[in-house]
């Protein structure tokens, strides 16, 4: 069975030369899929010329057998000119090298530069490379440090964010060099998309079941939070005030007003996935003057930041929000219900007359057709 991985195309050599840009662009043009720890780095400074040379001796030898890799890492030790003796990265291969090696047939990779995703898969062709440089010669490989690599990568791009699942693009948020990506749908939506850019059926999958969990680990953060924002101005007519969508107000996503009455403050907190990351602390609201919605997709809420008492809240006839407690001032907080939501999802991508972005709207596509189709709204 195929994985789904991230990759972050940043190696600390490339990062050191300010030519991290260019990475990708080298990935996709030399086909392959490549990371740092390289034998150009670390220690390799410090060494006298004669162990440069017995060096690079060595690292020529390597080619496709990544042992001989390892062996250069665990077990070899070179003078420095200080009279040292030290090994490449105090002697341990990176677990980044060893899941590249890793790599199986169909497996696909996704990689991120300048706004645009591309989508990679492994072919029966791909295997293993160190590609050795000479030190004398001005190499782009050794100028990004990606001589660890594995090739014959099959490459597309597949567009912006928009374009992108919600579960892929927050991969790449920080973490590690290379890392699968676990989370439910990755896997189904990347085989879909590489069967769709390839114009090639690699993969059997071609629909994923039209279900909450399936629909909301396509969106984005944003899609989640527009989402919810549409259903607001479907239901209620209320108007978002554009300069308080801050990334520096971490309590809340934005302020609405009623259309009704503009001095009445709506505040709203979406968090969209199925970790510890997204939970919420109703404690965290009681300070905000205003009618507070609290929407998260997969995770829970809690009274307070120790976690001692979970919310218990059940949604009586898949009713959209219920009142989960009241801030300082006596406004009223609401849970969510996100499955009340992915239904208004479901008429919205049905009826033409309610106003939904593109961007959201186009995962349906991607779902199962349901047999019998459920209104809520």
């Amino acid at each position: 069975m195929s994985r789904v991985w991230r990759l972050h195309t940043k190696p600390k050599v490339s990062v050191k030369n300010k030519l991290e840009d260019k990475v990708a662009d080298e990935i996709m043009k030399r086909k392959i899929v490549a990371i740092g720890w390289t034998l150009r780095e670390d220690i390799y400074n410090e060494l006298t010329n004669e162990d440069k040379i017995k060096l690079e001796e060595s690292e020529n030898s390597i080619k496709s057998d990544f042992e001989k890799y390892k062996e250069i890492i665990k077990k070899n030790s070179y003078e420095t000119i200080r009279g040292e003796k030290k090994n490449f990265f105090n002697g341990k291969v990176n677990a980044n090298l060893i899941r590249l090696n890793n790599l199986e047939k169909d497996d696909l990779i996704w990689i991120r530069s300048k706004g645009k995703y591309y989508l990679g898969r492994v072919t029966e062709k791909s295997h293993y490379l160190y590609a050795y440089r000479n030190s004398q010669k001005n190499s782009d490989i050794l100028k990004l440090g990606i001589n660890n690599q594995f090739t014959d990568i099959e490459w597309y791009e597949i567009g912006d964010e928009s374009d992108v699942a919600g579960s892929i693009s927050t991969s790449f948020i920080k973490g590690i060099a290379l890392r699968r990506i676990k989370q439910k749908g990755s896997l189904e939506i990347s085989q879909i998309l590489f069967n769709k850019y390839s114009k090639k059926t690699y993969y059997s999958t071609n629909k994923l079941e039209n279900n909450s969990k399936n629909f909301y680990s396509l969106l984005s953060p944003n899609d989640c939070e527009d989402l919810l924002y549409f259903f607001f101005y479907h239901k209620f007519k209320y108007i978002a005030i554009p300069s308080t969508n801050k990334t520096n107000t971490q309590t809340y996503e934005f302020v609405m007003l009623s259309s009704k009455n503009r001095k009445k403050k709506i505040y709203i907190q979406v968090k969209n996935g199925d970790s510890e990351k997204i939970a919420l602390y109703l404690d965290d609201y009681l300070g905000l003057n205003g009618k507070v919605y609290l929407l998260t997709t997969g995770g829970q809420i809690y009274e307070k930041k120790d976690k001692k008492e979970v919310l218990k809240i059940e949604f009586k006839n898949n009713s959209f929000m219920k009142k989960i407690g009241s801030t300082n001032t006596n406004k009223k907080i609401y849970a969510v219900n996100p499955e009340a939501l992915y239904e208004f999802a479901k008429e919205a991508y049905k009826n033409e007359t309610i106003l939904m972005p593109q961007s959201i709207l186009q995962w349906f596509k991607y779902l199962e057709e349901e047999k019998e189709s459920i209104c809520l709204i």
